[in-house]
């Protein structure tokens, strides 16, 4: 059996995915931009499942690990780090932190006030508070109950002793009750007369209301004239303004200017987008319906030749049958025109993330003209999504998923020279949906950014948290060879890191000749 060209580039493709996905799922982190750190020792008495490589929190922020846990005569000796720009004081503390009631440990610093001098690298904090664990809490909570059922058994036999008291006590409540009636019968003219004067203080409001608004519209009247007066100096100020609002124009990023220009229009583009779709798959179910007619057709005069009915020349000049073989041909040549004219691009790369954090990615690229194309990638990411979970009782439990996420987009080109074009990309975006634009300047330069993630529920412990975004630039150094830098996580001060990544990208043509080098036969 021979094996055609495509059949080899599709193994081929598919041999790589599942290696780059088995890297991706395998390792972890890939610590290219990991800060410089330093060490400190803190001793609890028990650290309440804290584990080794949990992650370190200074006033809330992440800013460490965990290095080492041993356990030294009845205490434990905790050895962690921190990056290098933060300061931690003699008087800091040090405690462990769980995120929701039964999830994960990590250990939360209180960095101290500054007036007690820094705390130097290596040296041991005086003070550490524990962790309770879920045992000692049911046991707490069972000698809580107990005590609330000897309170009870008390209150009962208080009220068995003095049930006689009660009833008394009872019947003088009604006995006040029925005198509170009769006190309130015997002063309803007194009422009235209070009700009466309260009648007569709106009836004066309602006489000097008008008086006080006619005084607020003399005060409008005074403005108005104070601002007749100085009308040239309010003019000059509005000029000032328009000046100073023209000359921030002017110093405002190209990218910026784009963003807005392309948000107006976004909408149309991605109706017109599916428009284009919903016509696509019509003419694709069509020609498959055809295609279906067709080779139902020929079955047939297969099956007519072997069984020995009729004769080769009569199906041969059978009409209907020349018209349906007439058309498939047609159809077939139209999809071998469109499937000529696509490009197909197969890539791959990784990025690495101020943090220590990591990305992997393997993307397909499919342009079936020169103004649109779609992209399909498989993302792992070191850092995971945060989720929780209900369980019985109403708690939650609060865990981190690692798995790969899918970046589905459709895209399209507007040119503004040979080699430059303006690209609007929209869909999902790992996972969740966002847009994203491309700027290509020159050949071998490319800006781009995407915008994602605007729900951020990979985050359910931190409120208030802007969408993703991400602004890079692309530069091609040799072949397929590519490399891209920028800033990751922009809109949000806790979040915003730097990003290098490096990656290939192959092209139809560029991988026949690969396969080819390879020694690969080619029909």
């Amino acid at each position: 059996m021979t094996l055609t060209t495509e059949i080899k580039l599709g193994a081929f493709v598919l041999a790589t995915s599942i290696a780059f996905a088995f890297l991706i799922l395998t390792f972890g982190e890939v610590p290219f931009f990991k800060p410089e750190t330093k060490r400190y020792v803190v001793y609890f008495r028990d650290v309440g499942g804290l584990s080794k490589g949990a992650e370190v929190r200074v006033a809330g922020i992440r800013a460490g690990k965990v290095e080492e846990i041993t356990l030294e005569d009845s205490r434990v000796k905790v050895v962690f780090n921190v990056e290098k720009k933060i300061r931690l004081f003699k008087d800091a503390s040090a405690s462990i932190g769980t995120l929701g009631l039964m999830g994960d440990k990590y250990l939360a610093v209180d960095p101290g006030s500054p007036e007690e001098g820094e705390l130097k690298e290596e040296s041991t904090l005086k003070t550490a508070e524990g962790v309770a664990d879920t045992d000692r809490l049911i046991r707490e909570l069972t000698r809580t109950a107990e005590s609330f059922k000897l309170v009870a058994q008390n209150l009962n036999r208080i009220l068995t002793e003095n049930r006689e008291n009660l009833r008394e006590t009872i019947e003088n409540m009604n006995s006040l009750t029925q005198t509170l009636r009769k006190i309130a019968q015997e002063n309803r003219q007194n009422l009235k007369a209070v009700l009466s004067q309260m009648a007569q203080l709106t009836q004066s409001l309602s006489r000097t209301l008008p008086e006080a608004v006619s005084s607020i519209d003399r005060l409008a009247d005074e403005l108005e004239a104070i601002a007749s007066e100085n009308r040239e100096d309010l003019r000059a100020l509005v000029a000032n303004l328009r000046s100073l609002s023209g000359e921030l124009k002017g110093e405002l990023p190209r990218l910026v200017k784009n963003l807005n220009d392309l948000s107006e229009n976004l909408n149309g583009v991605v109706k017109e987008n599916r428009r284009d779709l919903k016509v696509s798959m019509r003419n694709l179910a069509q020609l498959t319906e055809r295609l279906k007619r067709s080779s139902d057709r020929l079955d047939n005069i297969l099956a007519k030749i072997e069984s020995g009915e009729g004769t080769i020349g009569k199906l041969v000049t059978d009409e209907e049958l020349y018209r349906s073989v007439s058309k498939g041909a047609k159809l077939f040549g139209e999809a071998g025109e469109v499937i000529t004219k696509t490009k197909i691009f197969v890539g791959f790369g990784g990025e690495a993330y101020t943090g220590g954090d990591s990305k992997g990615y393997m993307s397909l690229r499919i342009e079936p003209d020169r103004r649109t194309y779609y992209l399909a990638e498989v993302v792992g990411d070191s850092r995971g999504r945060v989720y929780t979970e209900q369980i019985v009782g109403g708690n939650e439990i609060v865990k981190k998923e690692f798995k790969p996420e899918f970046t589905l987009q459709i895209a399209k080109k507007f040119f503004f020279g040979r080699e430059r074009y303006f690209a609007v990309r929209a869909g999902l975006k790992e996972s969740t949906g966002g847009v994203g634009f491309d700027l290509s300047l020159a050949p071998k330069v490319k800006l781009y950014s995407d915008l994602w993630d605007t729900g951020r529920k990979d985050r359910p412990g931190e409120s208030g948290l802007a969408p993703n975004l991400q602004v890079g630039v692309q530069l091609r150094i040799k072949g397929p060879l590519y490399t891209r830098f920028g800033g990751d996580d922009l809109l949000n001060d806790k979040l915003r890191g730097a990003f290098l990544g490096a990656g290939l990208e192959f092209s139809e043509e560029y991988l026949k000749y690969l396969l080819g080098g390879m020694g690969l036969p080619f029909p």
